[in-house]
């Protein structure tokens, strides 16, 4: 169960207030601002009052810190001062939801606190819903390359296995050559055994070129540098079986890209979802007239990654929904959640994400910041 933390330098106000909630509540007390974040980590705590005007660390100071220690926390300022300058810079230095005055009156401060403790238990469920949320995006996301990923290995391995078929026959007319002692003859199937191998050689690197895709859905850094190149080159290697069948694909990668900071797999989500919600948007049957292009651009400081399609656009009495959870223009199979937890992901890297769309053109754009710092 979540506590009110009251900060105060003075212990007679200290003593009051618990003496005054704590049938109503559970108070935790602290005389100093390095003592009540120490008690952050001792316990949940869903307010924390704080005496403005204390030696060392004032109030404002405290709840600034107490924002990294407990974001869901309600933060109040309580104060004997009616300082309008001074509540305004606990607003904006510490994210102060309250700001009362000493000496408070009992049932409004009970009062106060009951809801301030029902604002945190919602943003506690909240918080906990959107890491489901995007669990079950991931898992969707993770289906949609496993199922691709499968279909390219099947196609892959047949070819391998089918190779493997020619050159053991061809081994085996060799040894009847050799035994007859055609020269000429055994010197061509020789050759035509080393163009299979080759072949061979090929489709079993284009299935670690598949498999090396599958990188992206395994955890790594949250923070870590990303090569966009590497990642769209990735991506479109995972969906070649699917685009062959669909689309034509047209990838504009140039060369010394800066790199942006962020969690590789999360960027690869986003792209994963941009380029599969353009294959489902275009029309089935027609790949010769389909088209999808995936443009990347350094526009210092950014970089602008484009997934642009030639479908028939989103209607606009939907745009402005398009973002929203659970919106889906798709008959079955979607979930609502792409795109919605694809543009939480570019905000958490520091970046946008957004759509213009017509008729025959729907472009998503992926601004991030450059750098490696």
């Amino acid at each position: 169960m979540a506590v009110v933390l009251y900060i105060d330098d003075e212990p007679e106000n200290l003593t009051v207030l618990k003496g005054t909630v704590e049938d109503e509540l559970e108070v935790v007390t602290a005389g100093s601002g390095e003592a009540g974040l120490a008690l952050l980590a001792q316990h949940e705590v869903g307010v924390i009052l704080a005496d403005q005007r204390m030696p060392g660390m004032s109030g404002i100071d405290v709840l600034e810190r107490a924002k990294a220690l407990a974001p869901d926390a309600v933060r109040v300022i309580i104060t004997a001062y009616a300082n309008i300058n001074e509540a305004i810079t606990a607003i904006n230095l510490g994210a102060v939801e309250r700001y009362i005055k000493k000496p408070w009156d009992a049932v409004e401060l009970i009062a106060m606190l009951r809801e301030a403790l029902s604002t945190y238990d919602t943003r506690r469920k909240l918080r906990a819903l959107d890491r489901r949320l995007i669990e079950t995006e991931r898992v969707y996301s993770l289906g949609v390359v496993a199922a691709t990923v499968a279909h390219e290995l099947r196609g892959q391995l047949t070819g391998v296995t089918g190779l493997a078929s020619v050159v053991r026959l061809k081994a085996d007319a060799l040894k009847a050559q050799l035994d007859a002692g055609d020269k000429h003859v055994v010197r061509e199937t020789l050759d035509e055994i080393t163009r299979s191998v080759a072949d061979l050689m090929v489709s079993a690197e284009q299935v670690l070129q598949i498999t090396r895709g599958m990188e992206l859905g395994q955890r790594q850094s949250e923070r870590g540098v990303i090569d966009v190149r590497e990642v769209v080159t990735l991506i479109s290697r995972m969906l070649r079986g699917e685009l062959a069948r669909s689309a034509t694909l047209e990838v504009d990668l140039p060369p010394n890209l800066p790199p942006v900071r962020g969690a590789r797999h999360k960027l690869g989500q986003v792209l994963l979802n941009l380029v599969v919600n353009a294959l489902q948007a275009l029309p089935p049957g027609r790949r010769a007239q389909n088209r999808i292009a995936v443009r990347v651009h350094h526009e210092s400081p950014s970089v602008l990654i484009e997934v642009e399609d030639n479908g028939p656009g989103v209607p606009p009495e939907v745009a402005g929904r398009i973002f929203d959870p659970f919106f889906t223009t798709k008959n079955e199979g979607g979930t609502g959640l792409g795109l919605a937890i694809s543009r939480r992901i570019v905000e958490e890297m520091g970046g946008q994400l957004s759509f213009e769309s017509r008729p025959g053109r729907t472009c998503f754009a992926v601004l991030l910041p450059a750098g490696a710092s």
